[in-house]
């Protein structure tokens, strides 16, 4: 028998009739097998509904038995309210001696009650006995001591009104009385006795049906295991047998029918016996028109591959199957491709009946295959093939293409092809091959580059998977696609560059520098020696460059700054040629860049570094047409004492820089942990000042500003206090810096303001005529920054009743000339009638000259300038110029920090109008203000102290 050969004995082509017999018995089997499960099923849910109507029975018939009782129960303490009523009654007659008829016919009465009510708990006694007739014995002692006790005492009653006749009354009373008491008592003991066999029986009918629903579980159980489990078992098999041989049948009877193959069986000598519809479809012609023809006839092939068509015939005239894909022409004469799958049919004999032939249209197949190959070379994909049993690789020219390559100009080996992969990628490649050959499900997926016949390396994206193995599993072929991804590999690279890169001003970014100071602190850990330091830096006044000339002027000038860097850190500078550490600079943000100084020999170098850098940084920048001065402060950390964490690194270089800055800016700070504690400090502090005014503990006192010649009082001054539960009075030079930073100080402000409009309200009502005409408030930066300042400004005037000119408003000398906007905002607060003041006069950097320019009503001059008037001529004649220029512009005078009369004295002489400070009072509270004032004002005489700076 020829190997490929199909043995059967018989072929009847359309005879499928067996099968509707064969579904015919199965179907009775079946039924059958349905009867006996449902007959199971039957017997069991009988069985059930029995078992739940015994329940339901007992269930009932105890409800019954209970209400019963309760009803015998309630018959005996209505029979025990009649006899305590006996011997009520009785006591009564007693009393009267039995000539009482109302008392006799009210024991009559109640005698009869009694006896009624026997009788009808005698009743009940009898329904129980007969719904139960097990009585227990303690129950049948206690009935009968009961009703005799009960007789005896009815007998006794019976007598009294003859006794009352003739008998002494009282002997016999005594004796009804105690023949109730025994009545009572045995009562009683009826009632224990029966409610304790209540009890009894409920458990005993409780248990009952728990046990016939016990018996229900287990007779469930058992008749699950023994009738319903076997017979599911056995109609589970019957069917799964069934199902195999309807499957196994369906298949061979439908398979033809339905099969969108093409499929013609014919005899021996190739006619053709059936053919199904689709082959109909195929060729034109019908089954009909089909029988008895040639298959050849039917399947016109034509093919310009005559070695294709002789293996085909050779196949068939030796008997053997063959598969072939050949171009047929149907009847319509239409070409069209076919894979045709052609077996023999041979009987046990191995004599040959027919043939069975499986033709697969192509033709759409061929047309995707096209399309395809159409879209992978629109795609730029390059194909490749690799035989692994012959070793060679076959590939597309779009492949060669991309490798540089005309068709027939690469050696076809694999070993030619793998050894274009770059040395570096040949591990990686070799390590993806093995286990995608391990593990199908492992994509072989990898870039790698490969030499270009210019002698370039190209990135190419490799994708394959394994597309035939023998029968040990061993793979034969691979197959998939290249791609060229050069263009992706530059972009990524463009990306990761992005990506540690600052895009301003292209230096590099906070990763790498947080990742540069873990390489200096591993490397640190493990060399002796080894040293680093880290110079964070920030750009003095910055802000004000975005603010006054913009944002695009302060990008030019952070690039200007970062080319600097980069000149000052470069090899060929004179500085670093001499020194032999390497150094990094970065931006990280903002106006705020990082150096990195990596092996050096010391602390110092890193100061060497710093101080250069402040000298180089410092110089004026040329920036759009504008010249712009800009210094920098710098907070130094070295390994001295860094943490073992960059983010830490950077946290502590950068508490270093704000020492510098406020040390005075332009400098730098090398930090010590001692810089940690105090920001750690600043850091609880901020969170115990965001309570202090929800909690109350802010306040505001008043100092006094006097008349310098006659002392009388001109106005008072605001100035804010904190009350700290734990810390106690917390000094303004403590927190108010700290208000500012967090953002803050605009609440504080705000407090102060309302506050000093209350109290100055309260002393005009209080005090009239000797109240202070005036109160000032210092404004913050933050504060001239809001929209809505001038509102809040005339709205709290307006809420106290003050007219605009009896709120004074300081500000201080930098914030007055900071920029246009916040002179406007001065402008408009001064159209209201509110006085301005400009507070601390000479410690800015306005000039005299600009003086005019400031729309303030008062000049403040500083108490530095005070203190050293007396010993001082050039601090005299900055004053005596100041005094000048404000009585040539009108503006009022006041000497701030006057702390000894000679100070008074002096500021009065060269014509100063009013002064505050010590000498005149300290800052009071409302309280203290009004005393102070209805005493005169007197001046203190204490010894001047040291006057602390008070911000608002």
């Amino acid at each position: 028998m020829a190997p490929d050969a199909v043995s059967t004995k018989d072929v009847k082509p359309h005879k499928a009739n067996f099968l509707g017999d064969w579904f015919a018995v199965s179907g009775v089997e079946g039924r059958n097998a349905h009867v006996r499960v449902r007959l199971a099923m039957y017997g069991v849910l009988l069985l059930l509904v029995v078992l739940g109507g015994m329940r339901a029975w007992l269930s009932q018939h105890w409800q019954d038995i209970r209400q019963l009782d309760i009803e015998i129960l309630q018959s005996m303490g209505e029979q025990r309210v009649l006899t305590q009523r006996l011997g009520v009654v009785t006591a009564a007659l007693q009393q009267h001696q039995g000539a009482d008829p109302a008392g006799q016919e009210a024991l009559a009465a109640a005698l009869q009650r009694s006896r009624d009510e026997a009788a009808r708990f005698d009743a009940l006694m009898q329904q129980q006995a007969e719904r139960e007739p097990f009585v227990a014995p303690e129950v049948l002692a206690a009935l009968r001591d009961w009703q005799g006790s009960r007789d005896g005492m009815w007998a006794r009653l019976e007598q009294v009104p003859r006794d009352a006749a003739g008998t002494p009354l009282a002997r016999h009373l005594q004796d009804v009385h105690a023949a109730i008491t025994r009545a009572e008592f045995s009562a009683h003991a009826l009632v224990q006795e029966s409610g304790a066999d209540v009890l009894r029986r409920s458990r005993r009918v409780v248990s009952t049906i728990w046990g016939v629903l016990g018996g229900i579980l287990v007779l469930g159980g058992v008749l699950a295991f023994a009738v319903v489990e076997p017979t599911a078992r056995a109609v589970r098999r019957q069917y799964e047998t069934l199902a195999r041989q309807a499957d196994h049948m369906k298949r061979l009877a439908l398979v033809a029918e339905l099969s969108s193959n093409a499929i013609a069986i014919t005899d021996g000598a190739h006619r053709v016996v059936w053919v199904n519809a689709a082959f109909s479809r195929l060729t034109s012609y019908s089954q009909a028109k089909a029988q008895g023809r040639r298959i050849g006839t039917l399947l016109k092939a034509r093919s310009a591959d005559p070695v294709r068509f002789a293996e085909f015939y050779a196949a068939l005239r030796q008997s053997k199957g063959i598969k072939r894909e050949i171009r047929i022409a149907t009847r319509t004469a239409e070409l069209g491709w076919v894979l045709v799958d052609m077996q023999p049919i041979s009987d046990e004999d191995g004599t040959l009946n027919g043939w069975v032939l499986v033709a697969t249209d192509m033709t759409e197949v061929r047309a995707q295959q096209q399309v395809l190959r159409l879209a992978v070379d629109g795609a730029g994909l390059g194909i490749w093939h690799w035989d692994m049993v012959a070793d060679t690789i076959q590939c597309n020219d779009r492949f060669l293409a991309t490798l540089g390559y005309q068709p027939g100009e690469l050696d076809m080996a694999a070993a030619t092809w793998f050894a274009l992969i770059h040395p570096d990628d040949q591990p990686h490649w070799q390590e993806s091959l093995r286990q995608h050959l391990r593990d199908s499900d492992t994509p072989h997926r990898l870039s790698v580059r490969a030499r270009h016949r210019a002698g370039r390396w190209v990135w190419m994206l490799f994708t394959g998977n394994v597309a035939d193995r023998d029968g040990q599993g061993r793979a034969l072929r691979m197959a998939g696609v290249a791609m060229d991804v050069n263009a992706q590999k530059a972009m990524e690279q463009q990306l990761r560059v992005a990506a540690r890169t600052d895009g301003l001003t292209e230096l590099p970014n906070r990763a790498v520098v947080q990742e540069k100071i873990r390489l200096a602190i591993d490397r640190r850990q493990v060399q002796p020696g080894y040293n680093f330091a880290v110079l964070f830096m920030d750009f003095d006044r910055f802000k004000q460059v975005n603010d006054t000339l913009g944002h695009t002027v302060g990008d030019a000038l952070l690039r200007q700054i970062a080319r600097r860097l980069q000149d000052s850190l470069r090899p060929g500078d004179s500085f670093v040629h001499t020194s032999d550490f390497a150094q990094m600079a970065a931006r990280i943000g903002g106006d705020e860049f990082v150096v990195l100084l990596d092996d050096i020999r010391g602390d110092l170098d890193a100061e060497i570094v710093a101080s250069r850098l402040l000298d180089v940084l410092a110089a004026p920048y040329q920036v759009e047409g504008h010249r712009v001065s800009s210094t920098v402060s710098i907070g130094i950390v070295t390994s001295t004492h860094a943490e073992l964490d960059a983010d830490a690194v950077l946290r502590d270089a950068d508490i270093a820089m704000y020492e510098a800055k406020r040390s005075g800016r332009a400098r730098y700070a090398m930090f010590d942990p001692a810089m940690r504690q105090r920001v750690n400090a600043s850091v609880s502090l901020e969170n115990d000042l965001r309570q202090a005014l929800t909690l109350g503990e802010m306040f505001v006192v008043y100092q006094p500003v006097v008349q310098l010649d006659s002392h009388t009082l001109r106005g008072v001054e605001a100035l804010v206090r904190w009350q700290h539960p734990q810390r106690g009075l917390v000094s303004p030079v403590d927190f108010i810096p700290v208000a500012e930073a967090c953002g803050l100080i605009d609440a504080v402000g705000q407090f102060v303001l309302q506050q000093a409009c209350t109290t100055f309200e309260q002393l005009q009502q209080q005090l009239g005529a000797l109240a202070p005409p005036s109160v000032a408030v210092n404004l913050s930066r933050a504060q001239l920054r809001q929209p809505r300042l001038v509102a809040d400004i005339l709205e709290a005037v307006r809420a106290h009743n003050m007219a605009p000119q009896q709120l004074v408003l300081e500000v201080t000398e930098s914030l007055a000339a900071q920029d246009q906007a916040v002179q406007q905002t001065l402008r408009d607060i001064r159209a209201l009638g509110v006085g301005l003041a400009l507070d601390d006069f000479g410690t800015g950097y306005s000039s005299l000259s600009c003086l005019h320019e400031l729309p303030v009503d008062t000049v403040k001059m500083d108490r530095s300038f005070v203190s050293q008037a007396g010993q001082s001529e050039y601090h005299r004649v900055l004053i005596d110029a100041t005094l000048r220029m404000a009585r040539a512009l009108g503006l009022g005078t006041v000497a701030e920090g006057i702390e000894t009369p000679e100070q008074a004295a002096l500021m009065l002489a060269m014509g100063c109008e009013r002064g505050q400070g010590y000498w005149f009072s300290r800052p009071l509270d409302a309280q203290a203000l009004v005393a102070w004032i209805r005493s005169g004002g007197v001046p203190a005489q204490a010894s001047p102290l040291q006057e602390e700076k008070e911000p608002l």
